[in-house]
């Protein structure tokens, strides 16, 4: 057999509207050069059509534009880009679908330039089926649809909009962790760009001994541009999934009978996320269960799985029951899309807890403080809890191994209701400090899920970690160009 390339139905062209040389003489004159170099580079300054449609991302709470956007086709413009950026005094972040929680992918400021990689979106499956190449800007969805249509399979995020490589490096939480591991256990080499324009491949004999450890799970931007990852390929399984929607009002008893259910029986081949949303046409926020079961084989046990999904809709009033067979991708692609670009300011708050319980339950089913609002939790066991001490420290920074559910609260209003946004925050706080004053939570930090605070590396890290990334650190971005697009590393 012979290797693969993605069809050009995968492929997202630069949009048009890219600044000509007289434009960005005009608007961003820094650049000048590099578009002189390099013309058939897209660069969109102030004055390009839907300029700021282009920068938007997931979180309207600055709106200042960039200097300019920089829309790269390969790796070598990237190093071109990069390079030129360094050397000129300016300043750069890295961007992909934009969905980043913490806002770490937006530039602003007049000497910030937006590296957007989206039109980087190349995907080539290897000839034995094992892995699969993937460009840098290259988001989840096609990443579980071009696998899909091979029979196989990888770990991707529950949006298909979110752009892989960001959520990959990050950590990677999806239904498939507790068969397949995480996004960071799936990452089995990559190529970045460093601030001089070098290309570091984690494959080359010469590469940095700890560039590969920092990709899995330091962030996609920890030292460069991440231009490309290979990542792992499993045999794609039937799963049995959907989501089962219950009224908010009855989580505290779901809670406690999803820990009783849990303490009973609780497979890695299961995985059950959950959200608090307002779901189009229903009256109020309801709580929505993402059943997932991986289904052996052979299918022997589609009725284990049948009965499992049978006991978590008798816990309480369902709604709303979509759960069938199908794969991996069917499923993600039927879930509701995260609101990208729309006119909405993000407050982030995230935090940890061991399992479910009554008290836990009871916490988060206060009424939603808008009708925008929402929370989202991953629950991590199985493969992707499995490594370690020595061998996590050894194959992957990523620090949020014991079993454990994630909670992300994002309330979220319009940036004129300053009242949305006072009681959101309020919301979100109460909902914390509870869980903390509760005395339920861990001390794990998810950085994709939180706001970037001082000394939020520490947080993310951990302490034997953050000393291994700051002298990766230094080694690789000693000018700290890419400060932006990660963590806080500083010592405080």
């Amino acid at each position: 057999m012979a290797s693969i390339t993605a069809g050009p139905e995968y492929y997202t062209p630069p949009p048009p509207g890219a600044s000509s040389t007289a434009a960005i003489e005009q608007d961003a004159p820094a650049l000048l050069d590099l578009h002189r170099q390099l013309p058939n580079l897209h660069i969109y300054t102030a004055s390009s059509p839907d300029f700021d449609i282009l920068n938007r991302v997931n979180d309207r709470s600055i709106t200042t534009l960039p200097l300019a956007t920089v829309r790269p086709t390969d790796e070598a413009q990237v190093a071109a880009a990069v390079r030129y950026i360094a050397q000129n005094g300016l300043t750069l972040a890295i961007r992909n679908s934009g969905a980043d929680q913490g806002g770490r992918s937006r530039a602003y400021g007049p000497k910030d330039v937006s590296l957007d990689v989206r039109s980087m979106t190349k995907m080539v499956l290897s000839a034995d089926r094992s892995s699969l190449t993937v460009d840098g800007g290259v988001a989840g969805g096609n990443v579980a649809k071009f696998l899909d249509s091979f029979g196989l399979a990888t770990p991707t995020a529950f949006s298909p909009a979110v752009g892989y490589v960001g959520w990959a490096c990050g950590g990677g939480y999806s239904s498939l962790n507790g068969i397949m591991g995480l996004g960071v256990d799936n990452i089995l080499s990559g190529r970045v760009v460093l601030a001089d324009g070098r290309v570091m491949d984690t494959d080359d004999a010469d590469c940095d001994p700890d560039l590969l450890w920092a990709l899995r799970g330091g962030g996609a931007g920890i030292v460069g541009v991440v231009s490309s990852l290979r990542i792992r390929c499993h045999r794609r399984p039937d799963v049995l999934a959907g989501v089962v929607l219950f009224p908010l009002e009855e989580t505290p008893q779901i809670a406690k009978q999803l820990n009783e259910l849990y303490a009973w029986k609780k497979p890695p081949k299961f995985a059950g996320d959950a959200a608090v949303f307002k779901r189009a046409g229903m009256d109020a926020a309801c709580f929505s269960f993402l059943f997932h079961w991986s289904l052996e084989e052979d299918r022997s046990d589609l009725d284990e799985a049948k009965d499992y999904v049978e006991r978590i809709a008798k816990m309480g009033t369902v709604l709303v029951n979509t759960v069938r067979e199908t794969t991996p991708y069917g499923f993600i692609s039927t879930m509701t899309e995260i609101r990208l670009y729309e006119e909405l300011v993000f407050i982030k708050k995230q935090i940890s807890v061991p399992g479910w319980s009554e008290e836990l339950g009871r916490i988060i089913s206060e009424p939603l403080p808008t009708a925008s609002s929402n929370i989202i939790m991953h629950d991590s066991h199985g493969a992707g809890t499995r490594a370690s001490g020595a061998a996590l420290e050894e194959n992957a920074a990523f620090q949020n191994r014991e079993p454990h559910l994630m909670f992300g609260f994002f309330p979220s209003a319009h940036p004129d209701d300053k009242e949305g946004m006072k009681v959101g925050r309020a919301w979100a706080d109460r909902l914390f400090d509870g869980i903390k004053k509760a005395g339920l939570a861990m001390p794990s930090h998810y950085i994709n899920f939180a706001s970037p605070e001082k000394g939020d590396g520490l947080l993310y890290y951990g302490p034997e970690a953050i000393v291994r990334i700051r002298a990766v650190k230094r080694r690789l971005d000693p000018s700290n160009l890419f400060a932006k697009s990660t963590p806080d590393i500083a010592e405080i």
